[in-house]
Order: C-alpha cells, then sequence, then structure tokens
C-alpha cells in the first residue's frame, strides 16, 4: 500500500489524514526520516567525550554505549578512563563497537593536532557524529582570594578546551552528509546552572560556563545550516566529586533551596544528553537540569 498516514489524538479530537506517497515533498519526506531515526540516532554513531573519566562525562559514555555508539574517551587520568572503557565494553548494547582511550591535556593544541592523526580514526572510518564537552573543574574561593593562575586553568579547562575540541569537531562533521537521517553531527556543552544564577566563590567558574553557554548558541548558529546541531545542558547541584567536596554545611544550604529536596544523579543528566541526541530539532537547545533550582 503506498499510502502515509499521519495521526493524532487527544481526549477530545482524533483526526488522520492520509497522504498519497507520491504527494510527499522532499522536506516531509526527509522529516518522516529523522523521526523514524530519533530513537536509534546514537546506534552506529561515533562520540569523541571529554571528561569521560569520571562524573557527568563517564555516565554519558557508557550511556552513549548503551545505545549502540562507539566512545573516544577522553582525559588526562588513563587509570580512571580505562575503568570508563570497561563499563562501555560491558554495557548492555555495547556488542561490535570499538571504544578508546585517549589519554591527554585537552587545553594543549597539540592534543587535537595529534588526535587527528590517531589510529582510531581508521576503526571509525574517520567519521565524528558526536562531540560532549563534558571536562571541567571546580574552585571556590572570593575573587579576590583567586590567583591568576588559578582563574586561567578555569578557564583554559572550562571554555577555551571547549572551543578548541568544538573546532576539531565541526571540521570532521562537516565532512559527513548533512543529509542522512541523523545530519552531520551534534555537539553538546555541558553547562551549569552557575553560568545564569552566578554565586558567590565562583566568579571564575561561573564565567567559564556563561562562556560556554555563549559558544553554544553561537555555534547552533554558524552550523545549523550545515546539519549540525549545537545544545546545552546546564546541571543544577548533582551528586560528582565535586559536591562532594563542598562543606556538610553547604550541602544542607543548597537542599534547602532545590524544590526536588535532593542533588541529581550523573545518570539523569546523561538520559538527557541521550534525549538532546536524539532530538532532530533540538538546536540552541538549552536544557535546566536543577530539581527546579533555577525557579526559586
Amino acid at each position: 500500500m503506498s499510502n502515509r498516514i499521519f495521526s493524532s489524538a487527544s481526549s477530545k479530537f482524533n483526526v488522520a489524514r492520509v497522504l498519497p506517497k507520491s504527494s510527499l515533498n522532499p522536506t516531509q519526506t526527509r522529516s518522516l526520516k529523522l523521526f523514524a531515526s530519533s530513537k536509534h540516532a546514537l546506534r552506529r554513531s561515533t562520540c569523541l567525550i571529554t571528561g569521560a573519566s569520571r562524573g557527568i562525562g563517564r555516565a554519558i559514555a557508557v550511556a552513549f554505549a548503551r545505545e549502540g555508539a562507539g566512545c573516544l574517551l577522553v582525559g588526562r587520568d588513563e587509570s580512571a578512563l580505562k575503568e570508563t572503557y570497561e563499563l562501555c565494553t560491558s554495557a548492555r548494547g555495547s556488542v561490535g563497537r570499538s571504544h578508546f582511550v585517549l589519554t591527554g591535556d585537552i587545553n594543549d593544541p597539540t592534543f587535537w593536532s595529534t588526535l587527528e592523526k590517531d589510529p582510531c580514526w581508521k576503526h571509525e572510518n574517520g567519521r565524528l557524529d558526536v562531540l560532549v564537552n563534558a571536562a571541567g573543574i571546580s574552585h571556590s574561593s572570593l575573587l579576590l582570594r583567586t590567583t591568576q593562575a588559578k582563574v586561567d586553568d578555569i578557564l583554559n579547562t572550562n571554555l577555551s578546551a571547549a572551543i578548541q575540541a568544538s573546532r576539531f569537531a565541526t571540521k570532521k562533521m562537516l565532512k559527513n552528509s548533512a543529509e542522512s537521517a541523523s545530519g552531520a553531527g551534534h555537539i553538546l556543552n555541558i553547562s551549569s546552572l552557575l553560568a545564569t544564577h552566578g554565586g558567590a566563590g565562583s566568579v571564575a567558574y561561573a564565567a567559564s560556563k556563561a562562556g560556554v553557554l555563549g559558544l553554544t548558541r553561537s555555534l547552533a548558529a554558524e552550523l545549523g545550516t550545515r546539519g549540525i546541531r549545537v545544545n546545552a545542558i546546564c546541571p543544577g547541584y548533582v551528586e560528582t566529586d565535586m559536591t562532594r567536596a563542598m562543606p556538610y554545611t553547604a550541602i544542607d544550604a543548597a537542599l534547602a533551596k532545590i524544590p526536588a529536596g535532593r542533588f541529581g544523579t550523573v545518570d539523569e543528566i546523561a538520559d538527557a544528553a541521550v534525549f538532546l541526541c536524539g532530538n532532530q530539532y533540538a538546536n540552541n537547545t538549552v536544557l535546566n537540569l536543577d530539581g527546579g533550582l533555577s525557579a526559586v
């Protein structure tokens, strides 16, 4: 039967419209392909995740592997990256996919030029589908007590490295076909609630994460017409090494403000990452995951 059926239903309406296959224009045909592929956007894709050694980056890598993606795991701590590698390899859905540990300093431009020549690309046919900028460091102190070296370290790791990674990924993604079912690629940046709300003792960190949102919006405008989507997640308080290092009094004060009454989990952030990769209409999306903290 050569008919396509579009239907929508609610408690009051049940409407069906039948369009002959021949009446679909190229845009409608591509939309159907995008819709059909959205649930499996990560299957057989190649994903590069910075900050994959722990926390949110690790959780995203494992979630992607579970969806059938091959993961390039980037970070400084080789031992921790190998732990992430084992989790990815054993993840359900990862059968037949290759994962790679890539140890280095993402602040160093030579890391990215060297990565271009890494043998891992031979296994992935030189293709990169998804970049996740999850690497980040935090520091809590008043600006007057923060050394310039620490400010530079935070800005370089959280923002400058994300820019370098995005440049690297964009060059590879532009070689992909923008007309493929999943587009040419997807860049996902991990920002922070502090990017929009600020907070005493977090000047450098908040500034770096606000810069990540600027990077997201500008890249979305630059690359959207080329089939590359760019989105961001703004986590609030999440159970990671960063929050576990907080003083108990600070943890109690934070919990008292969060309407959900708890910190988020890295798996909840990873679920959102999978969603943004699959939703082909998501571009310049900034997704708050803060238990309602941004509303109070």
